[in-house]
């Protein structure tokens, strides 16, 4: 891959046509499987950056198909990054409430 890390996407952008075709920034992935479609979100990703998947689906495609789409982008582990810093931040919000509380006592 060619592209340098600041042309790099913060937006990763996938669409679900009618026939189930899924596109990733525009560009046909080629495959429905959630690996594939796994692989081609990761090539867009920037060491660092964390990036916002939008995924947009025709109205007749099926259910399954944008949850292959969520399966994907959580293995490419985009959702997983963002699961991390919620859980981390509500861990940090939780060790700091403690260490008040303790604070507090006589």
């Amino acid at each position: 891959d060619r592209q340098s890390t600041a042309e790099k996407p913060d937006e990763i952008n996938v669409s679900i046509t009618a026939s189930g075709e899924v596109l990733v920034n525009r560009v046909a992935v080629g495959a429905r499987d959630v690996a594939t479609i796994s692989g081609a979100m990761s090539r867009l990703v920037a060491s660092g950056k964390e990036p916002v998947v939008v995924i947009s689906a025709d109205a007749t495609a099926t259910h399954q198909a944008v949850v292959r789409v969520m399966e994907a982008a959580r293995a490419a582990a985009l959702i997983e990054e963002a699961e991390k810093r919620a859980t981390a931040a509500r861990d940090a919000y939780t060790v700091d409430t403690l260490i008040e509380e303790l604070h507090g006592l006589p």
